[in-house]
């Protein structure tokens, strides 16, 4: 008997991380020392906990997307804005009148700010909500629109935050990214399998028995989840290549 292949590289990364918890169990519980495997378990470790590092960074570093719901709620709370000021040029009292007009100057001078770059885009908000809250504070008051500013506010704020920990993130522990460290924790694996199975032929089946026959189970349910996904009848016969998906 032995240890079956799997084809690793067509996990994804969450499955990945599952397979490997698995191997992890299965070790922990049969012991590194009885199995012969101390040195490579010692790495396997290593690689096992920074996969879990690198996928929580691939969970929480979807910040593209993120800003662009941002930037879209931002062009909304923009527009809202710039309809309430347009409304007020038409209303029937001349001080709210008045008040539409001196904002739609601060408007106009502002540019068309939601066609502007991100980088532009910020700086033109904050320049914009200093004006609505300084110069013009009272005819943000008369017009009512006391509540846009504040949202407008909430949604640089937001924006700031996701960017924040964005740089955070490049800057903390995990740097690690999935596709190298998938690769790493696949080598180890495939030293440690080659190695029982080596062991095997030396010293015989008795010692690797019950851990080839659990760990054989997983690799089969694996693999037919595998061919079921890819629509394939056929069973994978590559435990790692350098292509792994990140």
């Amino acid at each position: 008997m032995k240890i079956k292949s799997i084809s690793l590289t067509s996990f994804h990364n969450e499955e990945h991380y599952k397979f490997q918890t698995d191997v992890n169990g299965l070790i922990s519980f049969f012991t590194a020392a009885s199995l012969l495997i101390v040195a490579e378990y010692v790495s396997f470790q290593k690689l096992y906990v920074d996969e879990g590092e690198a996928l929580n960074f691939v969970r929480r570093s979807n910040y593209t997307a993120q800003l662009h719901l941002i930037d879209l709620k931002c062009n909304e709370t923009l527009e809202g804005m710039k309809e309430a000021i347009g409304s007020g040029l038409k209303h029937y009292n001349p001080a709210v009148k008045e008040a539409a007009a001196h904002l739609k100057l601060l408007w106009d001078a502002a540019g068309n700010i939601t066609t502007k770059t991100q980088k532009d885009k910020s700086g033109a908000i904050i320049k914009l909500i200093k004006d609505l809250k300084g110069p013009y504070a009272a005819d943000v008051a008369t017009l009512g629109i006391d509540g846009w500013v504040t949202e407008l506010e909430t949604d640089l704020t937001a924006h700031d935050a996701v960017e924040d920990s964005q740089y955070d993130e490049a800057d903390g522990k995990t740097h690690l990214r999935m596709k190298h460290v998938r690769t790493e924790i696949d080598g180890i694996y495939r030293t440690i399998t080659e190695r029982i199975n080596a062991l095997i032929i030396v010293n015989g089946e008795a010692p690797y028995v019950d851990f080839d026959n659990k760990l054989n189970l997983r690799i089969d349910s694996y693999t037919s989840n595998l061919a079921l996904r890819n629509g394939k009848g056929k069973k994978g016969t590559d435990t790692t290549t350098p292509e792994t998906k990140a």
